[in-house]
């Protein structure tokens, strides 16, 4: 029985620094984090932690496949070589080098380079993340899946509103297809009806009266740390809190950088994505060639 008991870490979580959302500085960097818990973890849980930074590889990928010369942001799992590894792999059709790795990024590999789209009418970005999703979402610890359940449903639901704001069909530039989705596409309600679907839909209307874009994404950020509050509650010495520990300080190091101008130019970006992909012509283009 004792051996079916989840994995404790007294010394670390027992060791965490409290957090604060609006904290101006971190105790310590993600990287160190990423290390003292590779160093402390059995793989198989390490493997958790891991799936964080796969978004990270997802971006690193893009941009490689975009154009060979690109820098690496580090925080992916992946180094360069061994990116590179994985397309000459990807190229010769053998799949022995990268039995390790998530599946779906082969399977979105082979997709981008035969011009076959793994996922019709969507932008390749939008095709990796949703796979990149899926192979999450398949995975068996319940808080991970939560986690990232409830991730992809906010990026789903601002998606929606920003589409709408703009005028844009939202069909094509949102990630998977469930009930939620389904009314994000169909319904006119002012919160698209989806209250039961997803409580804190109240909170996600009030974060976008905000006018000031800056604070209006740390609102939006109030709303995931609440979430992970509420979601770790009954774990204390597990994997599932020091993996909320790792979101929350992902949060604060983005903060760090960010001011005024860079949170505009975010929202440009995402706008000029949206409006640059849903006027599909009459045969989908799926990159330039």
């Amino acid at each position: 029985m004792l051996s079916n008991m989840p994995r404790q870490y007294h010394y670390l979580v027992a060791g965490l620094p409290d957090l604060i959302i609006d904290d101006q500085k971190t105790p310590m960097s993600t990287d160190h984090f990423r290390e003292l818990l590779h160093e402390n973890m059995p793989d198989n849980e390490y493997d958790l932690i891991r799936s964080f930074f796969w978004r990270f590889d997802n971006d690193n990928l893009m941009n490689r496949l975009q154009n060979p010369e690109s820098a690496i942001d580090p925080r992916g799992n992946l180094v360069s070589n061994e990116l590179d590894e994985l397309l000459a792999a990807a190229k010769e059709g053998s799949s022995s080098a990268v039995s390790t790795l998530p599946p779906y990024l082969m399977a979105f590999i082979l997709a981008y380079t035969s011009d076959t789209p793994a996922i019709e009418n969507k932008r390749w970005e939008l095709q990796l993340s949703e796979l990149y999703y899926e192979y999450i979402l398949g995975g068996k610890n319940y808080f991970i899946k939560n986690w990232y359940a409830f991730e992809k449903d906010l990026s789903n639901i601002l998606t929606a509103f920003n589409c709408r704001n703009h005028e844009i069909p939202v069909e094509n530039q949102i990630i998977g297809k469930d009930e939620l989705t389904e009314k994000l596409v169909k319904s006119n309600a002012r919160d698209f009806g989806i209250d039961k679907d997803f409580p804190k839909i109240e909170q996600i209307l009030k974060a976008l009266d905000e006018p000031d874009l800056l604070e209006q994404e740390k609102l939006i950020d109030r709303i995931k740390w609440d979430f992970l509050d509420e979601a770790v509650f009954f774990y204390y010495f597990t994997v599932e809190r020091l993996f909320s520990f790792l979101i929350k300080l992902s949060m604060i190091e983005r903060w760090m950088v960010l001011d005024k101008p860079t949170g505009q130019q975010l929202f440009n970006e995402l706008i000029n994505n949206l409006e640059g992909s849903y006027a599909f012509p009459d045969e989908f283009k799926l990159k330039n060639k």
